[in-house]
């Protein structure tokens, strides 16, 4: 799979490591491959398939990979019946007692390990330390868990993918409703920290794991020089990770993927009472406080959760950006939900003007300004209102997997997100409160 898709999922490093040409190149122009110039002193840990971590666990595939870490599928060879994990190592340089990938211990000393919600709360079950030829790296034991919830609908032959999609929408609303309960917030929920659950590795042989997930593709490195003797810094190859798509469940009679998720990465989350200064979710979730007054809070969780669940039931994002500028987000928050309040809408948003007059249409609706450098984007081809935007992303696509949005489907999820779209933070509901919502249940 070329999106990392896997168990876990990676979050950004706050630090950013400077290109150094190692000399290492690989063969032909792969995608979905940790940088080979990263297997440096500082940086990632050289493994083959077949290798054993810690005297106990095999690799056996890669689940994915990422900018400051990568992950293994590995069989625990101390235990008589096979059990399967995923062991993620991060770089040497990442692996430092204040990194953010260890804030994750937080919810397991609050007690979370044992809460309503811990099925769908991807938690550490083992650690640690591997001394390599690039220095020492953290290594965190995982449950095995599949491919972003975005795939759901396409590899799972589903009988009804709208009420399974509103069903995993419930999954991540009462997981952050029991997040907030206990006073954390994740602070980067979006689908790509969704994954789907696996089941049925328990017991299977290594054939039986090969045969079913596929034999892992390789992609040789090389030196550029040709000469000398192989930098013990470096593997031979890099792994693609698994595609699950293609996973084979004839040859097992098993159909390893679920309908049931975990949040995974909680590098970015923070106690509520101690909040952050800045938020590493990308532009597409963040809430109109944080872009324009770096406001944080449960609130901000929040206003992400709403942008979840619509691209979860949709397959599209509700404020689908080109290139992340947090102007045109608000353009896009305004032409769905309306005119900011004061002083956003007059002081705060400096770059306002440059999108809208100050004179209404004769609709009394929002006008914009001529359209600047012949960009395509006009006020017709922009949805204005959420359901609207439920309609108009239900399209070919998504009537071919099941996911179309029906219009009376449309007004009662729409009646949840306007009770997440306030733009006052203090008007916007908690996730306890959507629970009971009609839309879960249709």
């Amino acid at each position: 799979m070329a999106e990392l898709a896997s168990s876990p999922i990676l979050s950004p490093q706050e630090s950013f490591r400077e290109f150094r040409d190692n000399g290492l190149r690989l063969d032909g122009s792969p995608t979905g491959l940790e940088n080979v110039h990263d297997y440096e002193p500082g940086g990632h840990h050289p493994l083959h398939l077949g290798d054993v971590l810690n005297g106990r666990y095999k690799v056996l595939h890669k689940l994915g990979n990422g900018g400051y870490a990568n992950i293994w599928l590995c069989r625990d060879v101390q235990r008589e019946v096979a059990h399967y994990f995923a062991v993620k190592i991060l770089m040497a340089d990442a692996s430092i007692d204040d990194c953010h990938e260890l804030r994750v211990y937080r919810l397991l000393r609050l007690g979370l390990a044992r809460c309503d919600a811990a099925e769908h709360l991807c938690l550490p079950i083992g650690r640690f330390d591997i001394q390599g030829p690039n220095g020492q790296h953290f290594a965190l034991v995982f449950p095995v868990l599949g491919p972003r919830v975005s795939m759901l609908p396409r590899i799972l032959n589903l009988e009804d993918s709208a009420r399974t999609l509103r069903s995993v929408c419930f999954q991540v609303t009462k997981t952050i409703a029991t997040l907030h309960s206990y006073g954390t917030c994740h602070g980067d929920l979006r689908p790509a920290n969704i994954l789907v659950q696996v089941r049925g590795l328990t017991g299977l042989l290594e054939e039986e794991i090969e045969r079913a997930l596929g034999v892992p593709e390789t992609v040789n490195i090389t030196r550029v020089s040709g000469k000398g003797s192989w930098p013990s810094t470096a593997p031979h190859y890099l792994v693609k990770p698994i595609e699950w798509g293609s996973v084979n469940t004839r040859d097992t009679g098993i159909n390893f993927l679920t309908d049931r998720v975990c949040l995974v990465d909680f590098g970015e989350s923070f106690d509520v009472r101690d909040v952050p200064e800045d938020l590493g979710v990308p532009e597409e979730y963040r809430a109109p406080e944080y872009i324009l007054d770096k406001r944080v809070g449960a609130e901000t969780d929040i206003w992400a959760l709403g942008c979840t669940l619509f691209e979860i039931r949709t397959g599209k994002r509700l404020f689908d950006l080109v290139d992340d500028d947090p102007d045109d987000h608000l353009e896009r928050m305004v032409d769905i939900l309306g005119k900011f309040p004061e002083p956003w809408w007059s002081k705060t948003w400096e770059a306002r003007r440059r999108y809208f007059r100050e004179e209404r249409d004769r609709d009394r609706r929002l006008s914009y300004q001529p359209i600047r450098n012949n960009m395509a984007a006009t006020a017709k081809s922009s949805p204005r209102s959420i359901e609207e935007a439920l309609l108009t992303a239900s399209g070919y696509e998504q009537e071919s997997i099941g996911t179309a949005v029906s219009p009376a489907e449309a007004r009662t999820f729409g009646d949840l997100l306007r009770r997440i779209f306030k733009y006052a933070p203090e008007q916007r509901v908690a996730a306890e409160d959507l629970l009971d919502h009609g839309w879960f249940t249709m």
